[in-house]
């Protein structure tokens, strides 16, 4: 699902990560832990695209990130990012802090679909008013393109005769002959080329259809803004927190607010989440609130990868932990090994701290 391929990321003449190479796969639950500056958070961030990363590639779903092609706001849609800190507006309603983005997104899309099923209808109405013309330049262009592909064909047969037949000769005609085979052999390259690029051109040469105009799910911009305040109270009724709809941030603690921020993400359906130390500004005793709400996305296969300093919430829910120190992922096994048979003498050394 994920595969990151010698990543670095420098931050002026700071090498903060270090070629690293890694891959995720769907339905994992990766926890990261290490020490504090050993990279964890910047591994994350580069995922995202928050950074952008110095060196290397980083490929989800078979599209190349660091490709300048790639919609970053199309990728962060499906990879989901909680933070340390809430993030959320405090002067919009919990309800429109969850709605906000799936409803800028969706009318968004809807004008993106209107506009080009617009030009869709006009292309199709040329199409049919020129149909008859078009395919008459198509056959025209066809029997042109096959006539060339069959002169090209015929000629090949004896070029590939003579350049196998001066293959027997070449040592004992020496330097001269071997020259002419060169000569036989770019030819015969040349000619296969050509023959390539007709082939290629008449394939090429199909008979226009209609364009299909785009369908969106919603319609209207009200039936986009009901969907997603139904989606945004049903997220809050697994929460505990549908009574909090329409209050402000304000009013919330601080592990409610975490909980707010982790729906937020959820409610752009993404397919993986990242968390960057989520619990790590809630007081102790709300702690058990955020981290009940991940384990219960863990159980629905849902993908993770999770910076945490809660080295028992990552024995008990991940699947596979990775240990960071000086910008390298320095381990990488099961949560029983890391924590019980741990290899690597930095790692050792880290847990005798936090255990």
């Amino acid at each position: 699902m994920i595969e990151v391929k010698n990543l670095s990321k420098s931050f002026g003449n700071l090498l903060v990560l270090k070629d690293i190479s890694v891959n995720i796969d769907a339905g994992e639950k990766v926890a990261v832990i290490g020490p504090s500056g050993s990279g964890k958070s910047t591994f994350l961030r580069c995922l995202n695209l928050l950074e952008e990363p110095s060196a290397g590639r980083i490929i989800f779903e078979g599209v190349d990130l660091c490709s300048h092609y790639t919609d970053i706001n199309e990728h962060r849609r499906k990879m989901g990012m909680v933070f340390q800190h809430f993030n959320l507006f405090n002067n919009l309603t919990i309800l429109k802090n969850i709605t906000l983005a799936p409803i800028k997104i969706g009318i968004k899309d809807l004008k993106k679909a209107k506009r080009n099923n617009k030009k869709m209808h006009k292309y199709n109405l040329w199409l049919e008013k020129n149909r008859d013309k078009l395919n008459k330049k198509i056959d025209e262009e066809k029997l042109k393109t096959e006539r060339i592909l069959n002169d090209l064909k015929s000629k090949l047969p004896e070029v590939i005769e003579k350049w196998r037949a001066t293959e027997n000769f070449i040592e004992k005609e020496g330097k001269r002959f071997a020259v002419y085979d060169e000569k036989l052999t770019a030819e015969k390259i040349a000619l296969t080329h050509q023959i390539e690029k007709q082939e290629i051109k008449l394939s090429a040469l199909k008979y226009k259809e209609p364009m299909t105009y785009i369908k969106t799910p919603y319609n209207t911009v009200a039936e986009i803004k009901k969907a997603a305040e139904e989606n945004a109270m049903r997220l809050l009724r697994r929460i505990g927190l549908e009574d909090k709809a329409n209050v402000y941030p304000s009013t919330l603690s601080g592990g409610q607010k975490q909980r707010v921020a982790i729906v937020r993400s959820l409610a752009m359906n993404p397919k993986v989440m990242l968390f960057d130390e989520p619990t790590s500004a809630l007081d102790p005793e709300m702690v058990g609130e955020v981290l009940d709400l991940i384990k219960q996305l863990a159980s629905d296969g849902m993908t993770m990868i999770i910076v945490t300093h809660e080295m028992n919430f990552a024995k008990e829910v991940s699947s596979r932990v990775m240990f960071m120190d000086s910008g390298k992922i320095v381990e990488d096994d099961t949560p029983t090994n890391i924590f019980n048979s741990p290899k690597n003498e930095r790692l050792k050394d880290f847990l005798s701290k936090v255990l």
